[in-house]
């Protein structure tokens, strides 16, 4: 009779995946094989969560392998990127790409094949009756993100501000043409570039008197930025650059200042969670300005802190959440942003996946978690219910991928219906799996017991997920307070393919790279250019070169929704919310010419987006809104996919993994504490390190980038 343990993770999004990577981890765990099974159970055809890819076209089995036919347009659930503190995800990818093991034909992916390096963002502005477009660099270095480079800490922070106002002040002088006290701008610079040099050479955690000179020295830069900018015509073609450097400066300085004031070091970044962002940053000076521009906003909104997703009002932040998110990006290692080439699904999800079934992990698709019960002592978790949905023919294990024309293998964006003993009622049914109002009843249902058929569980659920399937297991928890706290918002994406080049539809060109990224644009939506994405999508299996899309726009947002979501049971729910979310997009590209000036080709209706640059099929007969038909949508609602924020004063609700409150039941999922403590793919990976340690006490803590940042000395 074997003594492994038998571990079961609920739910293969990227902390389950994470958990089931760590678990499994060679150097972390080298005898796992011999200590415990690792089991994913995962609802629908594939794996991610909100990370998932889908790829359009049709399946066939081909030479002994699924392949895909078609277009195979990538279809994302909304913008999704790698910033430069995303260290653990970043790592943990490129420990996938060594150690996967490529089938024949297959290309092999590196880390620079398949990401898009980028220190640049295009925000936007609302000044003067008008939006203005500012392209911006953001805070990078040389150092490798994923190879053995020591993480920066506090004690550098100084010289990574000094410089970086040094930088931004010097661009602004640029910007300011003649100005007659340019003298002292000069000087200023002189006196940032000693200073910096000095902190350069003798780092020392942050101090109020050993750093009283740089603090000094940073009001300054902000107070020469101002003079500059009152200097600058209005009119000006730089004016808008100039204000955005003018509001990047006031950032640092006001993050030095604050890091200070409230010894951060001394008390920990959780001290000041109890703060809005927002009065946290006016508390310490930061002018009018500033606070509402874009590059301090950036973070609120890429995160969708808009509570219940109403764009229409300030985002609510904590304000340790935003500091975390602000000094991680100030110190951090490697480009401020990688893009995923081929998709999430395809460029990490993919490749998490393949390693941990290479390694001995199962994989249980279309296992719904129905119910997580209690055991009658309520001290631990005694069973799992899954709702069945399909089987497979013969009972053979289900094979999610397909390969693509260039060899790669990808998530098409359906169940492989071949596959599956009731693929054909699926497919005449355009039956969706993944959504909870879906109509199509389980083919069976199994009882999984603890003793049985596992040991410990992860839940690995995202938070909106418990109520419904383990309402006993809220009750009784520590950390019920948050479920409620917390929350989750709903959000919408939507993906555009233009006939037209990016650089026709007026966005001005980036410093360095020919991307256009909108982190902050006009809300209700953020935008991004990911044209990059149209060379992995096959549209020149399907159509001559000049029938096929010239550009990618994505574009993604909060999807505002107040009070209760309608039973499960109304199945027009997704329908209806979709509508919404194709409303919202058309709408916001009705306006989108105040961020894509050459977008607007139509005489009679110049702020509009011209539709007629929408892609559609070769001889199709659309015409305006209708061309929208032909691009992609979708209203994340469900509640694995919605988005968990980080309002103010909820830090102490979030439980560690090991805090469960039940002996047998590690916790994962980003509502967890992870130190980041921010909805992300990086706090998702920390989150599943966390439960793999709460579980064989590996890897260690110090080993998690950045869950110890910022914790009091």
């Amino acid at each position: 009779m074997s003594t492994r343990r038998r571990i079961l993770i609920l739910g293969g999004g990227p902390s389950g995946l994470s958990t089931a990577l760590s678990l499994t981890d060679p150097v972390a765990n080298p005898n796992w094989r011999d200590e415990y099974d690792v089991t994913v159970l995962q609802l629908g055809w594939r794996a991610g969560g909100k990370g998932a890819t889908g790829r359009r076209g049709e399946v066939l089995q081909r030479d002994g392998e699924w392949q895909l036919v078609g277009d195979a347009r990538v279809e994302e659930h909304g913008i999704h990127l790698f910033g430069n503190m995303y260290i653990n995800s970043l790592r943990t990818l490129n420990t996938c790409l060594g150690e996967l093991q490529p089938s024949a034909g297959e290309p092999v992916a590196t880390m620079d094949s398949d990401l898009r390096p980028s220190n640049y963002i295009q925000l936007a502005d609302y000044f003067h009756d008008r939006w203005h477009l500012t392209p911006q660099h953001l805070p990078h270095n040389d150092l490798l993100p994923w190879g053995d480079a020591e993480y920066p800490s506090l004690s550098v922070l100084f010289r990574e501000l000094l410089r970086l106002a040094g930088e931004l002040l010097a661009e602004a002088l640029g910007y300011a043409g003649d100005f007659a006290g340019a003298g002292a701008v000069h000087a200023h610079l002189a006196e940032l570039r000693a200073l910096h040099a000095h902190h350069a050479a003798h780092p020392h955690d942050p101090h109020p008197v050993h750093h009283e000179g740089a603090l000094r020295a940073l009001a300054h830069a902000v107070e020469h930025a101002a003079q500059l900018l009152h200097h600058t015509e209005s009119w000006s073609e730089h004016y808008a650059l100039l204000r955005s450097v003018y509001c990047q400066i006031d950032m640092y300085a006001t993050v030095g200042k604050g890091v200070l004031a409230d010894d951060i070091l001394t008390n920990g970044i959780d001290s000041i969670d109890g703060e809005d962002f927002m009065a946290w940053l006016a508390r310490h000076g930061m002018s009018e300005t500033a606070l509402n521009s874009s590059p301090v906003q950036m973070p609120a909104e890429m995160c969708f802190q808009f509570p219940s997703g109403d764009t229409a009002q300030p985002p609510t932040f904590s304000a340790s959440g935003y500091l975390w998110f602000v000094l991680r990006q100030i110190l951090a290692c490697g480009q401020a942003t990688y893009w995923f080439h081929r998709g999430t699904g395809d460029t990490v999800v993919a490749p998490f996946y393949r390693v941990a079934v290479q390694r001995g992990v199962e994989f249980r698709f279309f296992h719904k978690v129905s119910e997580v019960g209690l055991s009658a002592d309520g001290t631990t978790i005694d069973r799992v219910v899954v709702d069945v949905q399909a089987t497979t023919v013969d009972g053979a294990p289900y094979q999610p991928l397909v390969r693509l024309a260039d060899g790669t293998w990808a998530w098409p964006d359906h169940p492989i219906y071949e596959q599956l003993e009731q693929g054909a009622a699926l497919r005449d049914g355009a039956i969706d799996l993944e959504s909870w109002w879906s109509p199509w009843q389980p083919v069976g249902q199994v009882t999984l017991t603890v003793g049985e058929d596992f040991d410990e569980v992860v839940s690995a659920l995202p938070l909106p997920c418990l109520p419904h399937v383990a309402p006993a297991v809220v009750e009784a928890a520590p950390w019920k307070a948050a479920t409620t706290a917390l929350g989750g918002l709903a959000t919408l994406a939507a993906q555009i393919w233009v006939n037209r080049p990016t650089a026709e539809l007026g966005w001005p060109a980036l410093r360095g790279t020919d991307r256009v990224v909108g982190g902050a644009a006009v809300p209700p939506l953020g935008f991004s250019d990911m044209t990059d994405v149209l060379e992995s999508e096959m549209w020149g299996t399907v159509y001559p070169a000049h029938d096929c899309p010239k550009s990618l726009v994505y574009l993604c947002g909060p999807l505002q929704h107040v009070g209760p979501w309608p039973p499960f049971s109304a199945t027009d729910t997704p329908a209806l919310q979709d509508e919404r979310a194709k409303a919202t997009a058309i709408q916001w590209l009705r306006t989108a010419t105040s961020v894509m000036p050459g977008s607007g080709t139509q005489p009679l209706t110049p702020q509009s987006f011209d539709f007629a640059a929408l892609w559609c099929p070769p001889g199709s007969d659309a015409q305006g809104e209708q061309r929208f038909d032909a691009q992609y949508w979708r209203a994340n609602i469900d509640p694995n996919e919605r988005y968990v924020p980080s309002p103010p004063g909820c830090v102490g609700l979030r439980p560690k993994a090991w805090e469960s409150g039940f002996t047998n039941l590690a916790l994962a999922s980003d509502w967890i504490f992870t130190g980041l403590n921010i909805g992300s793919f990086e706090a998702a990976v920390i989150s599943g390190m966390l439960a793999s340690h709460a579980l064989t006490g590996a890897p260690a803590l110090h080993d998690i980038a950045g869950y110890l940042f910022g914790r009091p000395v």
